[in-house]
């Protein structure tokens, strides 16, 4: 499959093709195989690249992956090819849009963090759900006026379900 991520001012693509606990990862036409093996939860996982070993944490928020290996963090956002073709073919949205935040995973709504009609600014958390023993609290990328709050605390939503939808500044 094949990703586009930015991280900083940089975008990389990346294809990743998985087999058992074995990946073959192209970054910008350079190849890699990376074993991975989760550690601590669904969160931790230990990486081996080039015969050299990473502990990674990582975290989702929406399309943004926190990462933190090695005493640093990284924000890394992740579209895939078809979000990233559908972007780039739309150009620049035009002020007004809706910006529809989306389930990562499936799991369990444990708390709605805005109401109809708030204005929240970008990054602001809005929905935290639970999945696999973990909360992951879902935020907003944009900001703007929330639209409407498609769920309530203990709905069991699917992935890219979309729970609030904020009409855009």
């Amino acid at each position: 499959m094949i990703y586009y991520a930015r991280l900083k001012d940089s975008e990389h693509e990346v294809e990743v093709d998985r087999s058992g606990d074995t990946y073959r990862v192209v970054i910008d036409g350079k190849p890699y195989v990376v074993d991975a093996k989760l550690l601590d939860g669904p969160t931790t996982m230990s990486l081996i690249v080039d015969n050299k070993c990473y502990e990674v944490a990582v975290t989702n928020s929406g399309s943004v992956m926190h990462v933190a290996t090695g005493g640093e963090e990284f924000e890394i956002e992740l579209k895939s090819q078809l979000e990233y073709h559908r972007k780039a073919s739309a150009g620049d949205e035009p002020e007004g849009t809706s910006e529809e935040i989306k389930a990562p995973m499936p799991g369990v709504v444990v708390s709605v963090e805005v109401t109809e009609g708030q204005v929240i600014e970008p990054s602001a958390p809005v929905v935290i759900v639970e999945a696999m023993k973990m909360q992951n609290e879902i935020s907003s990328l944009s900001g703007g006026r929330v639209k409407s709050v498609l769920v309530k605390p203990g709905d069991v939503v699917d992935s890219r379900q979309t729970l609030v939808v904020i009409d855009r500044a």
